[in-house]
């Protein structure tokens, strides 16, 4: 090659280090983690509807706000993935060393780091107010002791009649 040839190229990058490497494997390892249960906490606000048709108009404004917190759930997730995704993409540029990639790899783990607690604080989030909302669900559908008591009184003072 000839010296201009030389000078034209892109200055190849350094390579990743093996500690930065096995940061990102293990964030993406998390990354996959917190999906799963992004995706447990879906199945739970969709059986909680399921498992408790609204009835009362009570119930129905009840369930008309699962559902919405549902949608929101998983929009807020599809939002997080796709910056997640934009992450992998840029740190697979970077591994194969593209020159339009404008991030290290240490700043790539640094973002993955903030996304990963950010994501596990949301979530943590959703999953409390999914809880709150089966338990409210749940208490509603039981009767309450003093209810109870009073149709064991009920049945108990009435007189059995046996026929002869």
């Amino acid at each position: 090659m000839t010296k201009a040839a030389k000078q034209s190229q892109p200055a190849s990058r350094p390579p990743v280090d093996a500690l930065q490497h096995e940061k990102l494997a293990l964030q993406a390892f998390d990354l996959c983690n917190r999906q799963l249960n992004q995706l447990d906490t879906l199945v739970t606000f969709a059986a909680t509807i399921c498992r408790n048709p609204a009835i009362t108009i009570e119930e129905r404004r009840h369930q008309q706000t699962l559902l919405e917190l549902l949608v929101h759930t998983g929009e807020q997730y599809q939002q997080e993935l796709t910056c997640d995704r934009e992450l992998f993409q840029v740190i697979a540029l970077d591994a194969k060393g593209v020159a339009q990639s404008r991030i290290t790899a240490s700043r790539a783990t640094r973002l993955l780091e903030e996304s990963s607690q950010i994501a596990a604080e949301a979530q943590a989030e959703a999953h409390a107010q999914a809880q709150a909302a089966t338990a409210k669900a749940n208490k509603r559908k039981q009767p309450s002791a003093k209810e109870t008591t009073s149709v064991n009184a009920e049945t108990a003072q009435q007189p059995v009649v046996a026929p002869y």
